[in-house]
């Protein structure tokens, strides 16, 4: 049954990657950079494993969520005081441990962690940071993503910045979100609670019809205080609706999603060409017929 579904797979796969083909080859006819830019990112991924891409302010605890996810001995992503994440770095199964510089500002990290067999992992730098490029390369991995996971730092999930960047995701790309309320072992259980139901009033104010929230500590899951930590919660949900031999096919979805996304996005600057041409039009009628309705004696002086 397995090989047949595999089968399945890889030729729906096949046909999406024609279809972005075509989509691609669009956006070179009209001119469209930055969008085929996009489509070549996305097919470039089509058959890497469904990518969780995480995103948050400098600070929010991103690298130790990610670290308690992944249940290794050794920190995978570097923790410090200040902000340690000056690249993107892309998380992938390897039978060893290795890292790959792709650039500057992307590396890949190889790690023999079993969840990595189905899923990817991107840690962004914050959305927050100081440095100019980080949130111009995190925002070109995003059309990319398969599910955003948005850590927050639970004692203040309201930051402004934090939000800006959500607008960008939701309203731009329409991805799935998760929003985590990370370190909520520094916040009494009362305030914790009004923080996340403020997540989700924010979130469904923005349009997100049923915002999935999850608070987790992950200094508590790492010091093995599994029943408080809060990933009890968030690993189910994960093996819900996204491990299991369910990951190959999401991924093709939210592919196709995005692919649909840059179509549309390709209709509206078309449709607004359109109209710049029929005005255009009408604008140069209009000037001619002023002209040829002059009087004979104005228009031999």
């Amino acid at each position: 049954m397995k090989g047949v579904i595999d089968d399945k797979v890889r030729e729906l796969r096949e046909l999406i990657a024609t279809a972005i083909d075509r989509l691609h080859d669009l956006t070179e006819t009209i001119g469209h950079s930055g969008l085929s830019a996009t489509i070549i990112d996305l097919k470039d991924r089509i058959e890497e494993p469904f990518m969780f891409v995480i995103v948050g302010e400098v600070k929010a605890g991103k690298s130790s969520f990610i670290n308690a996810l992944l249940e290794t001995e050794t920190d995978i992503c570097k923790v410090a005081p200040s902000p340690m994440t000056d690249t993107i770095q892309q998380i992938l199964y390897g039978e060893t441990a290795r890292e790959e510089i792709i650039n500057p500002y992307l590396k890949r990290l190889f790690q023999p962690v079993e969840i990595l067999k189905e899923i990817a992992i991107v840690d962004t730098p914050g959305t927050n940071t100081i440095i100019s490029h980080h949130q111009e390369i995190t925002e070109r991995f995003i059309p990319g993503a398969d599910l955003i996971v948005f850590i927050f730092e639970a004692k203040n999930p309201y930051r402004q910045s934090s939000w800006e960047f959500f607008d960008f995701i939701h309203e731009d790309w329409r991805k799935k979100i998760i929003f985590i309320l990370q370190q909520k072992d520094l916040l009494p259980e009362n305030d914790l609670a009004i923080n996340m139901e403020g997540v989700q009033k924010q979130a469904k104010e923005k349009g997100i019809a049923n915002p999935i929230v999850f608070a987790v500590s992950a200094k508590q899951e790492q010091e093995g205080l599994i029943q408080q930590s809060g990933y009890l919660p968030l690993r189910s949900y994960i093996h819900e609706k996204v491990t299991g031999g369910k990951a190959p096919v999401l991924k093709l979805e939210s592919t196709v999603g995005t692919a649909l996304s840059i179509a549309y996005k390709i209709k509206d600057g078309i449709d607004i060409r359109q109209k710049q041409y029929e005005t255009d039009i009408v604008f140069r009628e209009d000037i001619r017929a002023r002209l040829t309705s002059r009087p004979p004696s104005l228009m031999t002086r």
